[in-house]
């Protein structure tokens, strides 16, 4: 195995995936390494949602977003159109104020906004979609300095530049900072064509959403029984009824405030979306690409 490429990608969940398509289709020599496919981005099914919580925030460059995935991902994959979000009657006058003048498709409808560009798709997949092709190595990375890794075996790889796209895991490699989310998805038995979201999503065979504090520090996650109620709880509001499961998923969101692309030593990072990394990801891909080419 080659020691050096041209660019080594560190993390192989969506926002590691993705920039390392778009960088391999513009002729780029990508190495993405990686601990598993998927990491956190393993979460059963993904909405893709410019307005967001029950506050009704608009995602900062939805449309951007939007455009940027709607070109990228229906290449890999079914990508479902829609998601409504069922908002009472005494809201909806502040999330109207807050859509108005923005360019992103939408619908009142007796049950609530209907977001006829947002969607949800599959997560599982989509990363092995993304990954054919691709020149992947599966290790721990122990060590950064720059533009170098260490492995845990002792091998050590370089690249001209380096992209850590490792999420919440190893973001004490390059010391970034940011918050820490743990949270869980319910699998349902019950398949979801329509999507979903307020309080909690369903989507898929999903019910997800968190209610769990913020973290300064990475720590492994599980579902506990307290979760699990909370979701089904929420999920009788937003059905009327509580749906039946099987199995759960628990996993760990990174957030970095507005900072998902950012210049480090050897590189950029590209990283801390937290649970808009599905959203955001085809975005910032090809801003790396442009921040690549800028330096060429």
């Amino acid at each position: 195995m080659k020691t050096q490429a041209e660019i080594v990608v560190l993390g192989a969940g969506i926002a590691g995936l993705c920039a390392a398509r778009v960088l391999h289709e513009a002729g780029r020599e990508v190495l993405v390494v990686a601990r598993e496919l998927g990491e956190a981005s393993r979460v059963p099914d993904a909405l893709l949602n410019p307005v967001r919580g029950k506050r009704g925030t608009v995602a900062p460059e939805a449309e951007e977003a939007l455009e940027a995935l709607w070109d990228f991902y229906p290449r890999f994959g079914t990508v479902r159109q829609g998601i409504l979000r069922p908002v009472p009657q005494s809201d909806r006058p502040v999330w109207q104020q807050k859509l108005q003048g923005r360019r992103i498709p939408h619908l009142w409808l007796e049950e609530g906004l209907y977001l006829e560009n947002a969607g949800w798709l599959e997560t599982t997949p989509l990363l092995h979609r993304l990954a054919e092709g691709l020149n992947i190595l599966y290790a721990e990375v122990k060590r950064l300095e720059e533009n170098t890794l260490w492995l845990e075996d002792g091998r050590r790889l370089s690249g001209k530049v380096l992209v850590y796209a490792g999420g919440a895991s190893g973001a004490h490699l390059v010391g970034l900072g940011g918050r820490f989310t743990p949270g869980s998805v319910l699998l349902t038995q019950q398949h979801f064509k329509q999507a979903r979201s307020y309080g909690v999503y369903v989507a898929g065979h999903s019910l997800g959403g968190s209610y769990l504090p913020h973290q300064d520090r990475y720590a492994p996650h599980q579902t506990q029984p307290h979760e699990v109620e909370w979701l089904l709880a929420e999920a009788q509001k937003l059905l009327g009824y509580r749906p039946a499961f099987s199995a759960s998923w628990a996993g760990v969101r990174y957030r970095l405030d507005r900072h998902c692309l950012k210049e480090i030593p050897g590189g950029f990072a590209l990283t801390g979306f937290g649970s808009a990394a599905y959203f955001y990801a085809p975005l910032y891909a090809r801003r790396l690409l442009k921040r690549l080419t800028g330096q060429s």
